[in-house]
């Protein structure tokens, strides 16, 4: 393999001059399903005939691919460091280029711009609980207009000649796109004072709101505040402050007592910020509306959803779970006479046995204070059953949104610790109660 060491601005510019970037197959709109786990959109993507699992983030520009997915890289390549939040270095990405990407079957892009993460410590697989291969950024934005329902779990492509009929009906706000990426203008209230600036919209956040308190003058974060594990950058996890503030406007939107995350200074110091940026935008915002981004024309369409008035739940239980691999159980399946007219008579207590595959999964953190913090769980216990039920008969999103449902409920957890099995028990508790002004 032959690596040139260039500026990332040199050999980007030297694309862009042949680079038509993504194309529909044919003259129609196209449509296509995702994944959506944990906040974010998961698409289904072929690179040079190899199926994947990519992350749709309008946070970055490039597409990426962690680690050894590609097993061979024959073109060309390059090298650039790539920086952002969290507190370890950045990560070394070597460039191939002219790649065959394709989406779904409707969207092509034939000379593609594809970064290998090398030493990637990026690990949204164990995260979510589904394989995830890659990053695709803005460059799938950049040609068409493009719908995403979040209610559907559907993406819609628009040729540049056929705007959507829906357009009227939804509200219209003007985008930046500032080196491919998007930012729009947002105001929030905090007790009595409207503070506003500009956020980027971030596909690859799960959060509803990220602030940056650096950024915005005479800004203190208000108590009730938990110290918490954020997320995942390109420089490692990222950890910092939560609360709620009253209320954020996105141009006619008022949304009422978002979660909101501040990243510790830690996290911050290998990460570079556009002017007046404040802060950033997540999904967990977005998905309470259908939302069309059109790059070309600089715009962002919005309709509320269903979702809209939903309550912005936190994770009450303090656990943050991760997949920890997969093994064999046994189950057992009662023996069943087949008579006829299809009547089924079972055998007395006879049973049989089959081996199927069960996702296995460990504790990562415990928020100090949380409930499971003081029921006395740790991390790297390895989680056996919940609530009376085996561990592996969930999937990590269910785990996640029993932790967010019902304040006050009782949980009940085995784990293994060391050679032994332990049970604890816990009550949920909102530790970010929102109270009226």
């Amino acid at each position: 393999m032959k690596v040139f060491f260039l500026s990332l601005g040199l050999f980007c510019f030297l694309l862009s001059q042949g680079q038509v970037g993504f194309v529909l197959n044919g003259k129609k709109k196209a449509k296509f399903s995702f994944l959506f786990v944990h906040n974010l959109v998961i698409i289904p993507v072929l690179v040079n005939g190899y199926p994947m699992n990519f992350l749709l983030d309008t946070g970055v520009k490039e597409t990426m691919i962690f680690g050894e997915t590609l097993k061979s890289i024959d073109t060309a390549v390059f090298v650039n460091k790539f920086q952002g939040l969290g507190r370890e270095e950045g990560l070394d990405g070597y460039l191939s280029i002219n790649n065959h990407v394709d989406i779904a079957g409707v969207y092509q892009d034939l000379s593609h711009p594809i970064y290998i993460l090398k030493n990637a410590h990026i690990d949204i697989s164990t995260r979510i609980g589904i394989e995830v291969n890659g990053i695709m950024g803005s460059r799938f934005f950049e040609n068409h207009m493009i719908e995403i329902d979040f209610q559907k779990h559907r993406i819609t492509l628009f040729p540049q000649t056929n705007r959507p009929k829906t357009l009227e009906k939804m509200q219209c706000l003007p985008l930046d796109i500032v080196n491919s990426r998007p930012y729009i203008s947002v105001a929030f209230r905090q007790d009595n004072a409207v503070i506003d600036g500009r956020v980027l919209i971030d596909m690859g956040n799960s959060d509803a709101l990220m602030l940056i308190p650096s950024k915005l003058n005479n800004f203190d974060i208000k108590p009730p505040f938990i110290d918490d594990y954020i997320g995942q950058g390109f420089n490692g996890e990222i950890y910092g402050k939560r609360n709620r503030i009253r209320s954020l406007e996105l141009g006619p939107f008022t949304m009422n007592y978002p979660l909101v995350a501040y990243p510790e200074l830690s996290s911050l110091q290998h990460a570079t910020f556009v002017s007046e940026r404040i802060g950033s935008l997540g999904n967990e915002l977005l998905r309470r509306f259908k939302v069309i981004l059109d790059y070309p024309n600089k715009a962002i369409y919005l309709r509320k959803n269903k979702d809209f008035d939903r309550f912005y739940y936190l994770n009450m239980s303090g656990l943050e779970i991760i997949h920890d691999g997969i093994q064999y159980e046994r189950e057992e399946i009662p023996v069943v006479l087949q008579k006829d007219g299809g009547t089924e008579v079972r055998m007395g207590n006879s049973v049989q046995y089959r081996f199927v595959l069960r996702n296995m999964y460990k504790i990562a953190t415990v928020r100090e204070g949380s409930p499971a913090a003081i029921a006395g769980l740790l991390p790297d216990d390895k989680v056996i059953r919940i609530s009376g039920r085996p561990a592996s008969s969930f999937s990590l999103e269910s785990i996640h949104n029993l932790f967010k449902t019902e304040e006050g409920k009782e949980m009940h957890f085995r784990v293994i610790r060391g050679e032994n099995a332990l049970d604890f028990k816990f009550v949920l508790k909102d530790p970010l109660p929102f109270n009226v002004d």
